[in-house]
């Protein structure tokens, strides 16, 4: 694959060490003002409008910036991304809209000038559509598996605003993002402390949240972001428990990850609220949820409740699994004992064991240790909709 040359007009040098990153460049550099360009043999230019207005960028564009391959336009507020996008777009400039971080610019660079299929990530995350819709549990429930048909080292970063520790043995110790948030801002956390600050079970490192909710609105994406990078050169697998609030640490975990799950229930309220963060926040962070899989948690078999082709349906996502409404008082003994559902209930565990392999042959790392749970997961099925023995 031929490496292209970049050249990138802006002040933020942070877009310059992102495109660095990615290994799919030969020569990235940056200047501050036209005055200091140098197009040369350069393949893509990116320009800020920051740096260059967009009157005085269509007067450069038409006698010396057309003369570049790729052109990209990063806009910094959402009015100007509306008003200039059309024209922009007749001339084959691609128009990037405000709030992307340097990751998804560098991303959205990646995706529309190499050549080939760029390789998925190790990371999978998991978003709620609402509080106490069981993505907490899911997560951990999946990331534990996942350590089981692989017998590879994965790590869950609990990237929910809270701690989360629920459902596993804390033990003694300090752990968890409050113990590396200063190195992790500061850029030199390494993979052997983030080791030694997750909590170990087998093959599973947990990365308990921050334990002080007054200071997660410290932590911004491009922190978390950092945090994932380390974590992919670190473990095999990581999965992310994004939460379901969007803030700076969720925004981070969905920005850096591969596949992403949609964790929701049949219930209206959920499906209100996720299409309300769509509308408000999601579509203007340029995070596209059509390409999140969904998974239909706590499910009852009921003419009165939406099915799951029709949840599907109404979300604009493919159907990833369902998992059925386990009883109240099994949930219950979980919290309490700290034990995941799927060492508690057989049906909870077969759909998790279908997501885990699913995540699996995306991620491309080898099962190992395959179980054959096909007849479990066909006796679920029949058992919610009605067609077992």
């Amino acid at each position: 694959m031929t490496k292209k040359k970049v050249l990138i007009i802006t002040e933020d040098d942070f877009l310059r060490s992102a495109l660095e990153k990615t290994g799919y460049f030969s020569d990235v550099t940056a200047a501050e003002s036209i005055r200091s360009k140098v197009l040369g043999d350069t393949d893509i230019l990116i320009v800020d409008d920051k740096t260059v207005a967009y009157s005085q960028y269509m007067k450069e564009y038409s006698g010396y910036f057309k003369q570049v391959k790729s052109n990209f336009y990063i806009v910094r507020d959402m009015g100007t991304y509306v008003s200039i996008f059309k024209n922009l777009s007749s001339y084959g400039v691609i128009v990037l809209p405000p709030q992307l971080t340097e990751m998804q610019i560098a991303r959205r660079i990646c995706e529309a000038t190499v050549d080939g299929d760029l390789p998925v990530k190790s990371v999978a995350a998991f978003f709620g559509a609402g509080p106490g819709c069981g993505v907490s549990m899911v997560s951990q429930s999946v990331a534990r598996r996942l350590t089981d048909i692989t017998d590879k080292e994965v790590a869950l970063l609990i990237l929910s605003g809270s701690e989360e520790a629920d459902y596993f043995e804390s033990g003694d110790g300090s752990y968890g993002l409050s113990v590396i948030k200063d190195r992790l801002v500061n850029g030199i956390l390494s993979s052997e402390e983030l080791k030694s600050s997750c909590l170990k079970s087998g093959n599973l490192y947990i990365l308990p949240g921050e334990k002080d909710i007054s200071k997660t609105r410290y932590y911004y994406p491009r922190h978390i972001e950092k945090l994932v990078s380390l974590s992919i050169e670190t473990f095999d697998g990581t999965i992310l428990n994004c939460g379901s609030d969007v803030t700076g640490m969720s925004i981070g975990g969905l920005n850096s990850s591969g596949p992403r799950y949609l964790v929701t229930t049949q219930s209206d309220k959920y499906f209100r609220n996720f299409k309300r963060l769509e509308a408000q926040i999601l579509s203007h962070l340029g995070i596209n949820v059509d390409d999140f899989f969904l998974i239909v948690n706590k499910y009852i078999e009921s003419d009165e409740l939406k099915a799951e082709v029709d949840l599907a349906r109404n979300y604009h996502m493919d159907l990833s699994s369902v998992i059925q409404l386990v009883d109240y008082v099994l949930a219950i003994v979980a919290e309490r004992d700290k034990k995941i559902l799927s060492n508690l209930d057989q049906y909870y565990e077969s759909s998790i064991d279908q997501i885990a392999n699913s995540i699996a042959g995306q991620l491309k790392i080898e099962i190992k240790n395959p179980k054959n749970s096909s007849g479990a997961f066909k006796n679920f099925i029949g058992k919610v909709f009605g067609k077992g023995k």
